[in-house]
């Protein structure tokens, strides 16, 4: 798990209203050339083995002698620069997967490779991001973004300056020197995710990122991190409940049924790429759509009459 990425960290940031600077720039990304990826298995050869496997992971808690099951052989795959979601009903399980393949939690069967290595119960092999921003209060923004260079080793000056840079790409040139209390919700996001980009870890996961951000500012932020994967192509597995998003920024979905968390359908999402927020208006997205909002229905709807007995 990357150190800054932020999962074992949680904390509540604070939010300046008067900073009015949601909009995203979109313009003028290149891909990061230079930056070094760790990849299991990558040394000495071409591996063409998926970013991630993970294969028949199930997992129960037990409390007071009473055991829940929370996941039942969940199979699924993110090939290299794949962009993968997960969405489902809450309670699923969907959390307690990403902890699975960072390594804080064993399973109780399954394993999870990456590139062809069993990586199962072994942190450190990839780049997290959580629904909250997770940015330590006490360090500038430019030195929140640095956690990630610094665990690559890279000499401070040319660190900084690569930082920097990626700040003025992502819309935040200026607000280098500011602490994460003076920025809006958007903002925090936004230097969250070029935290986690800028990790030596191949594997992304994004975890709800844009759940607690207002209507306006999580479609600007869907339309920035669009251009920005299209720029990069980073292997990613994001979990949303926003089905609209999924369809929008994904390759492939897998749709969850309830508790215990199993795969209930995997979708091939057609669009082409690069895509754009025009295709919301299409006939096909608009089935698709509607046919994942009804599978998700029928799974709270099972749920909710589980419930009640």
């Amino acid at each position: 798990m990357s150190i800054g990425s932020g999962m074992d960290t949680e904390m509540e940031l604070g939010m300046e209203p008067d900073v009015d600077s949601d909009s995203p720039s979109t313009g003028g990304f290149t891909p990061l050339d230079g930056i070094e990826r760790k990849v299991p298995g990558a040394a000495g050869s071409v591996n063409m083995s998926p970013a991630l496997e993970v294969s028949g992971v199930s997992k129960s808690f037990t409390h007071r002698r009473r055991t829940t099951a929370v996941l039942d052989n969940v199979s699924l795959t993110v090939q290299p620069q794949e962009f993968v979601s997960i969405v489902g009903p809450s309670g699923c399980g969907k959390s307690t997967l990403f902890h699975i393949i960072g390594g804080l939690t064993a399973p109780d069967s399954g394993t999870v490779r990456m590139n062809g290595v069993d990586v199962t119960g072994k942190r450190g092999e990839i780049s997290y991001m959580p629904q909250q921003p997770a940015l330590f209060p006490w360090r500038t923004i430019e030195d929140n973004v640095l956690l990630a260079l610094e665990l690559k080793d890279n000499p401070r000056g040319a660190a900084r300056e690569t930082a920097r840079g990626w700040l003025a790409k992502i819309g935040l040139g200026g607000f280098e020197r500011a602490y994460p209390h003076m920025l809006s919700g958007g903002m925090q996001q936004r230097a969250a995710f070029l935290r986690a980009l800028l990790a030596p870890q191949e594997l992304m996961l994004l975890d709800e990122p844009f759940s607690a951000l207002d209507a306006l500012t999580r479609s600007e932020m869907q339309r920035w991190l669009l251009e920005l994967w299209e720029e990069n192509r980073r292997s990613v597995l994001f979990i949303t409940h926003n089905i609209e998003e999924a369809l929008l920024l994904s390759s492939r979905i897998y749709v969850f049924s309830g508790r215990p968390g199993s795969v209930l359908q995997t979708v091939d999402v057609p669009f082409p790429r690069p895509r754009r927020e025009e295709i919301a208006d299409e006939p096909e997205f608009i089935r698709l759509k509607r046919q994942l909002s009804q599978w998700m229905r029928e799974e709270q709807a099972k749920g909710a009459a589980a419930g009640t007995k």
